[in-house]
């Protein structure tokens, strides 16, 4: 069957919405497969959808739980979200967005509900919900890879035009999907990266002849910034299970990175004692600082939750400690301002071979949100 013109971007913000809601990866990153073929144009539509559709999911819900007596199983639930967002938060004429959801419907094969979604949208519109008035997209940073390059060059070759640019290594580009096609990424010149990492990279003070170990590596982001400007220093990148590593050797790949070893490691009972200058433990957290990034974290948060990632925090934190050496730091890393993934968590922690030497809650427009601690062991 032949696409009609205009729904390749919504069936695009479909497929990313669907697949993280089977547990496939995250909206974003979903995005950046579903849209790969798409012009510019399509592209920006199919990312305010379905960012949009889900930063704002609970109240779409809500409204539509008042248009039928229970939510139509998948995929119907999920077009007729994104159409209600369509209809609530972009100027798309209504007729436009009613009718591309019957056309996506039939598209879908769904013959038997076209006519339950055309009813419910059009039910939507005599009902005169509200609108829906926020919908920032967030900023889309790249790292630039020193080793291969430098910011002017990288700026000139894409042709950005006075991008903004942070810590000379940083470049707010307009659009993700072109930054990636573009074939300077393929060949490692830059990676894409918020530059609240620099935050965490600046806490570890690396010296030549230091060896570093990145406890929680996947994707890798870290590793290859720290590697890329210390290629004098030795890296152990680690995670969990295959499947994460599998990851940070994708980058390795691509960036050329000679001084990083990969390997799996539970940071909670390391195979290391006292054999690193640095280790850095960026924690698997709640991610409640890159929510505008990331809006499906917001989704069935909860104080318990929230306790519970504190827990394991701490565990891999008092883990990772017995692979610094004496008088070496422990950078403890998380994307996140809740005090108990932050303050909390080093507190417990503190022990009398660690004394708290710097600590920071990233607050800078347009970059993310994050908390960063450098413990430092003591040498006697």
């Amino acid at each position: 069957m032949q696409m009609k013109t205009g729904l390749a971007p919504r069936l695009a913000a479909l497929n990313a919405l669907l697949g993280w809601k089977n547990g496939h990866g995250f909206v974003q990153s979903n995005l950046q497969k579903t849209c790969e073929d798409l012009p510019q144009n399509d592209r920006a539509l199919a990312y305010e959808i379905a960012l949009g559709t889900c930063r704002n999911l609970a109240d779409l819900d809500e409204k539509l739980k008042n248009l039928m007596r229970k939510l139509p199983e998948e995929p119907s639930k999920t077009i007729l979200e994104i159409s209600l967002y369509q209809l609530l938060a972009t100027r798309i004429p209504s007729y436009a967005v009613v009718n591309s959801a019957v056309d996506l419907t039939r598209q879908l094969g769904l013959n038997d509900r076209i006519k339950f979604v055309n009813a419910v949208l059009r039910n939507a519109l005599r009902k005169n919900f509200s609108r829906i008035l926020e919908n920032n997209a967030p900023p889309q940073w790249i790292r630039v890879n020193p080793q291969k390059t430098n910011i002017e060059e990288v700026i000139s070759k894409l042709n950005l035009q006075d991008p903004e640019t942070l810590f000379s290594k940083f470049i707010l580009v307009p659009q993700v999907g072109d930054a990636l096609k573009n074939p300077l990424f393929e060949k490692g010149f830059y990676s894409f990266q918020d530059p609240a990492s620099f935050f965490a990279a600046k806490m570890c003070e690396i010296k030549t002849g230091n060896k570093i170990w990145d406890t929680c590596a996947a994707p890798g982001g870290k590793t290859a910034m720290l590697a890329e400007e210390n290629p004098e220093a030795f890296f152990v990148a680690s995670d969990y299970s295959e499947k994460r590593i599998k990851k940070i050797f994708d980058l390795q790949n691509r960036l050329g990175l000679k001084n990083v070893q990969i390997t799996i490691a539970n940071a909670e009972s390391p195979p290391f004692s006292q054999q690193f200058d640095c280790v850095l433990v960026d924690a698997p957290c709640s991610n409640m600082g890159v929510a505008n990034r990331r809006p499906e974290v917001l989704q069935g948060i909860s104080k318990e939750k929230i306790e519970s990632l504190a827990k394991k925090q701490l565990a891999i934190l008092q883990g990772a400690s017995a692979a610094v050496k004496k008088g070496g730091t422990l950078v403890y890393s998380v994307c996140s301002h809740e005090k108990e993934e932050t303050s909390e968590v080093i507190e417990k922690f503190l022990q009398n071979d660690f004394l708290q030497e710097d600590f920071i809650f990233t607050d800078m427009a347009g970059i993310d949100k994050f908390f960063v601690a450098k413990l430092r062991k003591v040498e006697s």
